[in-house]
């Protein structure tokens, strides 16, 4: 007997294509079993409290007394995470921006009825390779400056601080 025939058959009654086409599930069915039933030996990261400080420069008056502690805050950029945390704290400050001086310097300079509000804001999430991560998506960078707003006030505020 044959092991192929003259039409391609093995034994003369299965063809060669339906051979390869069977050891190929054969061989994805393997290694999807494999997959699954293998023990993840990560370690888990659970969300921890992070605790920063956000420095809003030269704001009006009225934006001051929106504020409030226990307010949310958010980006208005990057909202995918959810609020970045609760303000726990708010400092009030004289009013002052930074400004370019006649001789090239550069500083802060009074601003005619404004303040400069102090932020303590506690969100929640991890640490990974010394980088602040609130909501695990939203990095915290210090000197980082950003449009932020709580729901009854809108700001460009730059962090100061992180505390954890």
């Amino acid at each position: 007997m044959k092991i192929m025939d003259k039409n391609g058959r093995l034994f003369g009654k299965i063809s060669i294509i339906d051979v390869v086409v069977i050891l190929v599930v054969v061989v994805l069915a393997a290694a999807l079993g494999f997959k699954n039933s293998r023990t993840h030996t990560g370690a888990t990261t659970s969300n921890i409290p992070i605790t920063y400080q956000l420095r809003v420069s030269g704001e009006h008056d009225y934006v001051a007394t929106a504020v409030r502690v226990g307010d949310y805050l958010y980006d208005q950029e990057n909202s995918s995470g959810g609020s970045l945390g609760k303000i726990t704290n708010i400092e009030t400050l004289p009013g002052t921006k930074v400004a370019t001086f006649y001789d090239g310097t550069m500083g802060d300079a009074p601003v005619q009825n404004g303040v400069t509000l102090l932020l303590t804001v506690e969100g929640m999430g991890i640490i990974s390779d010394n980088r602040y991560l609130i909501n695990r998506v939203y990095n915290l960078g210090v000197s980082t400056t950003r449009n932020y707003y709580t729901p009854y006030a809108q700001f460009t505020g730059t962090i100061t601080a992180i505390l954890e």
